[in-house]
């Protein structure tokens, strides 16, 4: 199946900005993937770096030549060793494209090509469902809504403030009020109060403070049963990672802005985490994710993958969750639809299958997603051919 053609979408989907790439083939089988930068800065220059992955390194190649193609993008493309997001998500994008078309092509869902399932009701926890609360009573009754509807595990950002454009606004400058320790505590204390000792609560603390601050609020924290932190440092400091976690006995979480097995191994080496999160949509890919999770097995710790994407990207962390027999729980976003100026991506999503606290897996060939008719006659940003290289449309 040679590698005919790539269209390139980029769509405003809530609060998210979802870069989708379409790779077509000359046997009529197409795949899509998802660049994973939907939050944050950097949708064009994702939505670029994949145009041109394309162009160099992917048209009339062999789309069942799936490894070869990624190392040759990895090898050659020179800013995608020891990459960043932009380089590591527009590569994913276009490997989970390739396992598509190979997963249809084959008539079997992509989880079925790395081994087949492992969990077929995947365990997951909610996020999102804080976005209109402001005080600490607004957070417990939001919080034991969620659990009512079936959620076992919750996210929540206690350093974030609310903010009508990043939805979170972590700290910056390193700092935060003199009484965060109180306030984090009172906050968490009044949801565990709330939802119970069984409901898993996660914090996201987003690499904000120093190792002073944190080490102050974790030491307050420690008796209210948090299942993890993520993220408690800046990510690019491991050793402020190793430090702090010699001062709590939280189980702490990194890897969201950690890519590829090269990016992790440090982490999981220190010994600082026993929980990773690869981001499949900026890590480098399904297959990068597998080795991921194969790497953390090594040292005994589990796979709990970071998922704020648009709904395709949770069909995507979906097919490794399936797969992988160190996995713990994948990321939610319940009322993904209710956020203002939501358009679908997809059909279908997953989200809105979720039982109990658990979602069920996709079972059609490839992904199992198909693109909205609404996105695609909206949201296309370049068209890649062979000839010659399109302009791109752009994004407003």
């Amino acid at each position: 199946m040679l590698i005919t053609a790539a269209n390139i979408f980029v769509a405003k989907t809530g609060y998210r900005r979802a870069v989708i790439v379409e790779i077509e083939t000359d046997a009529g089988i197409s795949g899509i993937g998802e660049v994973g930068i939907a939050y944050g800065a950097g949708t064009q220059a994702a939505a670029a770096m994949a145009e041109e992955m394309l162009t160099r390194f992917v048209i009339g190649k062999n789309a069942a030549q799936i490894e070869l193609i990624w190392n040759t993008i990895y090898d050659v493309g020179f800013w995608t060793k020891g990459g960043g997001a932009i380089a590591m998500a527009g590569l994913s994008g276009i490997e989970h494209a390739l396992w598509d078309i190979k997963g249809k092509a084959l008539g079997v869902p992509v989880y079925e090509l790395f081994g087949g399932v492992v969990t077929d009701q995947l365990p997951v926890y909610a996020n999102g469902w804080w976005h209109d609360c402001r005080t600490d009573d607004d957070y417990a009754e939001a919080a034991a809504a969620m659990v009512a509807r079936g959620y076992r595990g919750l996210k929540y950002y206690p350093l974030g403030e609310h903010d009508p454009d990043t939805v979170i606004r972590h700290p910056s400058r390193r700092r935060a009020a003199d009484d965060i320790d109180t306030r984090v505590y009172d906050r968490i204390a009044r949801i565990r109060e709330r939802v119970g000792e069984r409901v898993d609560i996660m914090l996201d603390f987003g690499g904000g403070l120093t190792s002073d601050q944190l080490g102050r609020i974790l030491k307050r924290i420690e008796p209210l049963n948090v299942a993890f932190i993520e993220e408690p440092v800046d990510p690019g400091l491991p050793r402020a990672l190793e430090l702090i976690s010699r001062k709590t006995s939280i189980p702490l979480a990194a890897g969201e802005r950690h890519y590829t097995r090269y990016g992790i191994h440090p982490i999981l080496e220190s010994g600082a985490v026993t929980i990773v999160q690869p981001d499949i949509c900026n890590t480098g890919g399904l297959m990068e994710g597998r080795k991921i999770a194969a790497l953390a097995e090594i040292y005994n710790a589990r796979v709990a993958p970071h998922n704020y994407g648009s709904a395709l990207a949770t069909v995507i962390a979906a097919q490794l969750s399936a797969c992988i027999p160190n996995f713990m729980v994948l990321e939610c976003f319940p009322d993904f639809d209710k956020e203002p100026g939501f358009e679908p991506v997809i059909d279908d999503p997953l989200e809105l299958r979720v039982r109990d606290g658990l979602m069920p897996l996709p079972t059609d060939p490839g992904l199992g997603a198909t693109l909205t008719k609404s996105m695609r006659a909206s949201s296309l940003w370049a068209r890649v051919e062979p000839e010659a290289r399109s302009e791109s449309i752009g994004f407003g």
